[in-house]
Formats: C-alpha cells, structure tokens, sequence
C-alpha cells in the first residue's frame, strides 16, 4: 500500500488545567519502542450550536477571546492582546512531547496571530467548524497555514442533500451538495500539499443512533476529486451512544481501501481521555492503547512530527 503510514492526533475535545496530564501520558505511548501518536488536539475555543454567555462548555479562551475581540473593536494595538491560556498549553506539549498541535478554529484572525512565533513549522494542523462551511474563513485559515508551514483540516459539512442511502451508495455518480461545499472549501485553501480532510459524519434522519452518520463512500469520492490526505473522526461520528462501537469501528475504517493499492484513510482524530466537554464519546486511555496495538498490526504509524 502506497499510504500504509496512518498519522494519528488524540486527545480531549475541548483543554484545561485538569486533563493536561493526560495529553502526557498520551504522548508516552510506544509500539515497539517507539512514539505511537502524531498529534493531540488543544482546543481552547468552542464552536458550539447554542452560546452561554457565562462560557461554560464554550472553552478555556471564551473571556481572553472576547477580551481580544473588544480591543480590536476599540481599535487598540495587537501588542495588548492576551496570549489565550491553550495556546500556552500548546507551547508546553510541543516543547516537553514534540507532538502536533490539532486545534479547532472558530475566528481565525483574532486567534491565530496567537500560534505564530510559538507553534513552529509542521506542529500545528488547524480546522474548521463543522457548524461554519464558508470559503473566507478558510481562505484567511490556508494564508496562515502557508505562512508558517502549518497543516489545514478542512470538516465536511453535517448534512448531505440527498437520501443518505443513495448518496453513500458506491454505485451514485452524481456529486451532492455537502461534496460540493466541501471540494470548494478545499478550493479557497490552494494548499493541497499540507491540507487535511477530516470526516467527521452527516447529521440527518437517517443517522440513527449515531450522532452523525459516516459516510466513508462520500469521502472517498472527495479524496479522489481533491487528491488530499484524508483523516477519519470517529467520536463524532459515533457519538455517545454508540460509544462503545468507536473502537472497532476505527479499526474497520483504517482498513478500508481505494483500491489494492491505497488505504482509505492517511489518519485519525479521535477524543481521548476526560474532557468538560463530549466526555460521553471519548473512549479512555486504556482502550486507545488496545486500539494503538491494533492499528500497528496492519498499518505503519507515524512517529516523525
């Protein structure tokens, strides 16, 4: 297979003082002697559905943000911005793990002129919302990726425009509207080279009780269109009633395959460990390193970050 090495980023969805620890022990983990896991994830800023102006669930960088957010609005300089506290984190992992910073993205402009100078070359993938699939953001996102040698995660949109059955069909010819989105987000990135789609399911009718149906057929489809790498997230695709499937169901998915000579999949970014949010779909230590040994039985992890 010409891309049996699987990159993969675990960690919380969402980072605080408490589950740091935890990103450590991540970090440790060895098959055969060596670094098992690419990346984790430091999101310090939730894209949630619905706010709380009190920040709870909204992330450890709600009150720097909106502090930032009003001193650009009173047009102060970029010298009295607050460092948010993730990105703080984000200097620590990669200098004490040198593992790749994953983080979500909700405005680009106001948090990423925080990660540059301090998350350098090749130790930052950055994406979107699943909730926010307009081109400008992610235009702004590829200018900073491309600046500073970052990777670029691009999240389909959640729903689909046609039956899902039909759509996730092998045999459908056609192109629907969530890969037509997701391809064009791809065009306003122009980055090809270090830019990531990330699978992350669809939420429509017919997902039962998932919380967001995969659609693997759909994401072949877009790979094969953009030529990208292509990442799976089964947390939320799974969600937390069907927890206890995420395991297995990630093993299957790395062994899909395009053809006899190439796997589906590049990687992962899955939830690990506790979080203050989505805890209920985060799978624990010990099941990812069943899990890690699994995965290392048929596909080449990579180490080198």
């Amino acid at each position: 297979m010409k891309n049996r090495d699987l990159r993969i980023i675990a960690g919380p969805c969402s980072i605080d003082k408490k589950n740091i620890k935890e990103i450590f022990r991540i970090a440790k983990i060895r098959i055969n002697g060596k670094p098992a896991v690419w990346g984790t994830r430091i999101v310090g800023l939730k894209s949630r559905t619905y706010f709380n102006q009190s920040g709870l669930g909204m992330g450890i960088d709600h009150n720097v943000f909106l502090k930032n957010l009003r001193t650009i609005l009173n047009k102060k300089t970029l010298s009295k911005l607050s460092l948010p506290e993730s990105v703080k984190i984000a200097q620590r992992i990669v200098k004490e793990t040198h593992l790749i910073i994953a983080s979500e993205i909700v405005e680009p402009i106001i948090q990423l002129i925080h990660y540059e100078k301090k998350i350098f070359q090749n130790r930052l993938l950055i994406w979107n919302p699943a909730v926010n699939q307009l081109g400008w953001p992610i235009l702004t996102m590829s200018y900073f990726a491309k600046k500073n040698g970052w990777w670029l995660g691009i999240k389909n949109p959640k729903w689909v425009g046609e039956n899902l059955r039909k759509a996730n069909s092998s045999k459908y010819e056609s192109s629907t509207t969530m890969e037509k989105t997701w391809q064009g987000l791809v065009d306003y990135a122009d980055y090809r080279e270090k830019t990531v789609l990330i699978h992350r399911g669809v939420d429509v009718p017919e997902k039962k009780n998932y919380r967001n149906a995969p659609v693997h057929n759909i994401a072949k489809r877009v790979k094969q269109r953009t030529g990208c790498l292509l990442f799976f997230d089964p947390s939320h695709s799974h969600g937390p009633q069907m927890r206890e499937e995420i395991v297995p169901a990630t093993i299957e998915a790395m062994k899909m395959t395009i053809s006899k000579n190439e796997f589906l999949y590049d990687g992962i970014l899955i939830e690990v460990g506790t979080s203050k949010t989505d805890t209920e779909q985060h799978i624990a230590l010990k099941e990812f390193g069943y899990l890690i040994k699994e995965l290392s039985k048929f596909r080449n992890l990579i180490t080198k970050r």
